[in-house]
């Protein structure tokens, strides 16, 4: 932990690190050990959890929180599936290729203006993790791409392209909801 403390600034920034670190680091090995069936491959994913933390302490306001912790688990999560790609030899072009960029009007943005959260929530438990995590980063953890980008080990351009399937995969969730509503 003396390592990571030595990254930050300020001894607020250390206080709350100490604290989210103490507080969630078992949760956090458990997530990650549910995923890769590994004691030390868990402790490896915990241990870049809580270095990208320290490029990213602003988007912890408060350590206690429900927030903080959800942001901490998607975090462990991601780098528990980097780390079994990397056994697999999966990389990101591989995964991404072959992928169109249309923009368009679509049903999640009624959706969204219609504050129908709820349906949302439920299509966005749905999505494939690859999608979902994104999706929470951008739109729950109100992360900005590139700063999405840095904590998965990928592009910009690969977030944008995954918060585009993301949406896509979202709206004929829903539509299925609205078609079984009407």
């Amino acid at each position: 932990m003396l390592l990571f403390l030595n990254m930050l600034d300020g001894e607020e920034e250390k206080s709350k690190f100490a604290i989210v670190y103490e507080k969630y680091r078992y949760f956090l090995w458990y997530l990650a050990n549910e995923r890769l069936r590994d004691a030390w491959l868990a402790e490896d994913a915990v241990q870049e959890t809580f270095l990208a933390l320290t490029r990213h302490m602003d988007k912890i306001r408060d350590p206690e929180s429900t927030a903080a912790r959800n942001f901490l688990a998607t975090i462990v999560k991601n780098k528990a599936i980097d780390i079994l790609r990397a056994k697999k030899g999966i990389t990101e072009e591989n995964y991404e290729e072959g992928m169109d960029l249309e923009q368009e009007e679509d049903l999640l943005d009624s959706y969204l203006v219609r504050e129908n959260y709820e349906q949302i929530l439920a299509a966005v438990g749905k999505l494939d993790e690859i999608y979902r995590v994104v999706f929470e980063y951008k739109y729950l953890h109100e992360l900005k791409d590139s700063e999405i980008a840095e904590l998965l080990g990928v592009t910009p351009k690969v977030v944008n392209v995954r918060i585009f399937r993301a949406r896509k995969k979202l709206q004929v969730l829903l539509e299925s909801v609205k078609s079984s509503f009407f």
